[in-house]
C-alpha cells in the first residue's frame, strides 16, 4: 500500500462499483414502478433518466477500479500473464460506450425531453462499443482470477439480457456491479497484505 496514500481512498476502490449498482438499482425498480414519458412529465421521468446517467459515469469509474486493481494484482501476486492489453483493451471500449451513451442520457435529463439529434446519434455507437468492450473484459477477468470465473465468463451476455429484460434490465447491471464491487473490494484487500 502507498504509504501517501490515504487511508479513505485506498481501502475503497469498490465505491464506484457500489455506486452503479445502486443507480442501476434504482433506475430498474423506478422503470418498473413507472413509465417513462418523453418529454418528461413527473419527478419519476427525471429520476429515470438522472440514474442511468449516473449509472453510465460511476460504471466508467467502476471499470476503471477493476483495472487497476486486476493490474496491481498482476504484480504482488502473479508475475506473469494477466490483466494485459486485452483487459486495457476492455475497459476502454466498454468506457467509451459508457461515455458515448451517457451524453444524450445526459442531456436528455437536462433539459426534460429528447437529445437533439447529433447527441442522439451516439447512443448507438455507444452501445456498439459498450458491447465490444465486454468481451475483452470478460477475457481478461477470467485469466487473471480476482473476479469469480463464472461471472467474468457471463460478462459479455449481460447487456445483451438487460435489453431483453426491458424495464427491468437495469436489475442485470446492478447485480454485476454488486458482484463486480464485492470481487474488487476482497482483491484490494488481498493487494494491502
Amino acid at each position: 500500500m502507498d504509504a501517501t496514500a490515504s487511508p479513505r481512498t485506498s481501502t475503497t476502490p469498490a465505491a464506484p462499483a457500489v455506486a452503479a449498482a445502486a443507480a442501476a438499482l434504482t433506475l430498474g425498480v423506478t422503470q418498473i414502478l413507472h413509465a417513462q414519458t418523453v418529454p418528461f412529465a413527473s419527478p419519476a421521468d427525471y429520476v429515470i433518466e438522472g440514474a442511468y446517467a449516473l449509472y453510465l459515469v460511476a460504471a466508467v469509474a467502476a471499470v476503471l477500479a477493476l483495472r487497476r486493481v486486476h493490474r496491481a494484482l498482476r504484480h504482488v501476486h502473479r508475475p506473469a500473464g494477466g490483466w494485459g492489453r486485452i483487459g486495457d483493451a476492455g475497459v476502454l471500449l466498454y468506457g467509451l460506450g459508457h461515455a458515448l451513451v451517457a451524453v444524450p442520457v445526459t442531456t436528455t435529463f437536462l433539459l426534460g425531453h429528447d437529445a437533439p439529434d447529433p447527441l442522439g446519434a451516439l447512443f448507438v455507437p455507444g452501445i456498439v462499443l459498450w458491447m465490444a468492450g465486454l468481451v475483452p473484459l470478460a477475457i481478461a477477468c477470467v485469466r487473471h482470477g480476482p473476479v469469480p470465473r463464472p461471472v467474468a465468463a457471463v460478462l459479455p451476455a449481460t447487456l445483451p439480457l438487460t435489453m431483453a429484460l426491458g424495464a427491468a434490465g437495469p436489475l442485470v447491471e446492478a447485480l454485476t456491479w454488486a458482484v463486480l464491487g464485492v470481487s474488487i473490494a476482497r482483491a484490494a484487500r488481498r493487494r494491502v497484505r
